[in-house]
């Protein structure tokens, strides 16, 4: 677990819990803290804490929001554990080479047996926003330019190859 602030520092709930991933259950755990009268310290548990505040004193908008709440704390934890994406990518170096030059070297590797879509899903060191579709339309512009040959193994899958 690494810590990019000390435990108790501005803008962390909780003691050592600034940087860490959020949890749904945790979540729901914290929102039942409502049914004995403290409400919203899931919100403040998820990053939120003016609106955790807020239905800490308001018995959680007199019951209305927290009741909403239920349906929302799936969305709630999913925002507050984008906000750690940042931090993440700035840690994780993303490699610079791309993608076409990527799966030139992995069919030179993979020689005569080839490379399927999921090896190269596997393999690639891809950007955050590039899925099985981006690296396709990488494969097509390589096929078309004759960088690339298509055909199968024994198995029957398809493979991408070295020409």
């Amino acid at each position: 677990m690494s810590r990019s602030q000390p435990p108790g520092a501005p803008g962390a709930p909780w003691p050592g819990l600034g940087d860490e991933r959020r949890s749904v259950a945790l979540s729901y755990g914290l929102w039942c803290l409502s049914l004995i009268g403290i409400c919203g310290i899931h919100r403040v548990y998820n990053r939120k804490p003016f609106t955790g505040m807020l239905w800490l004193v308001t018995f959680g908008l007199c019951g209305i929001g927290q009741l909403v709440d239920l349906l929302l704390i799936p969305g709630l934890v999913e925002t507050s554990n984008r906000q750690l994406a940042p931090a993440a990518s700035s840690v994780a170096a993303v490699s610079t080479i791309p993608i076409d030059r990527q799966l030139l070297r992995l069919a030179r590797a993979s020689g005569e047996r080839g490379f399927t879509i999921n090896d190269a899903l596997l393999e690639l060191d891809l950007p955050p926003h590039v899925d099985s579709t981006g690296v396709n339309k990488e494969i097509e512009k390589l096929l078309g330019a004759h960088l690339l040959d298509v055909g199968n193994d024994e198995r029957g899958r398809v493979v991408y190859r070295e020409p």
